[in-house]
């Protein structure tokens, strides 16, 4: 497996189960509680360790205000990264990409939910 893909996977398993704890913990799992935040900030290093691969490997030089906004607001610096280091053409595939991730990411979030509802008492 690729560290990139290892990255992802790390996301991947974040995103179950947090919200599975969540569940399991308290019962409900509240969007913008305690659980949230800490995943937001769990998938901070997975998400920064991808982009730092996937830096070096195209020999991108990033300034420090990238680095910063993907560490800090990846959402909107990864787009901006896609277009810059790829062009318009790869950089809009890429976004794409990026879209069907973090569709994945919350439909793991939702299945991490479900299951901890199924393994409540």
């Amino acid at each position: 497996m690729s560290v990139k893909r290892r990255a992802l996977a790390i996301l991947a398993v974040i995103s179950l189960l947090v919200p599975l704890l969540e569940r399991l913990l308290t019962g409900r799992v509240e969007d913008l509680g305690a659980f949230a935040l800490a995943q937001n900030l769990l998938s901070i290093p997975p998400i920064y360790w991808w982009y730092h691969v996937d830096k070096s490997r195209r020999q991108y030089r990033a300034g420090p205000l990238m680095n910063v906004g993907v560490a800090a607001l990846a959402i909107a610096a990864l787009p901006v990264y896609f277009i810059r280091s790829r062009g318009w053409k790869l950089g809009a595939i890429a976004i794409l990409k990026g879209v069907v991730v973090v569709a994945a990411i919350t439909l793991l979030g939702m299945l991490g939910e479900s299951i901890g509802k199924a393994l409540s008492p």
